[in-house]
């Protein structure tokens, strides 16, 4: 017990017995210090539960910073996604257009072909 509560056991004490007709002082000061004893563990129970109640805080807060964290990494994960579809889509889209481009061609060359085929034919 510290000396803040050993002054207000022996207070307490000195208040009692000038209040009520004390029989056994052993007995009036074993009560006071059972109370006062009592008193400090509620103010260690307190400090105790403000204590964890702070580190609940930090740790909320903690976890809080870690999600946020995560978000803007899935944020750029995504983004970075997108612009990979992007870039695949117009690769994509450009090779479509050479594929296009190179049966158009195929299929003319071989127009062209059959026809002078056909010309050769009628006239030799």
């Amino acid at each position: 017990m510290d000396n803040r509560m050993s002054a207000i056991a022996e207070i307490l004490e000195q208040e009692l017995e000038e209040a009520v007709e004390v029989k056994n002082k052993k007995s009036l000061h074993r009560y006071i210090m059972l109370l006062t004893e009592n008193i400090v563990r509620k103010e260690n129970y307190e400090k105790d539960q403000n204590e964890i109640r702070s580190d609940i805080k930090t740790l909320a807060e903690i976890v809080k910073q870690g999600f946020e964290r995560m978000d803007k990494r899935f944020e750029a994960v995504s983004k970075r996604f997108e612009d990979m579809i992007r870039y695949m889509d117009n690769r994509f889209g450009d090779m479509n257009k050479k594929q296009s481009m190179m049966f158009t061609s195929m299929n003319l060359g071989f127009g062209i072909i059959i026809l002078l085929t056909i010309l050769f034919k009628f006239i030799v």
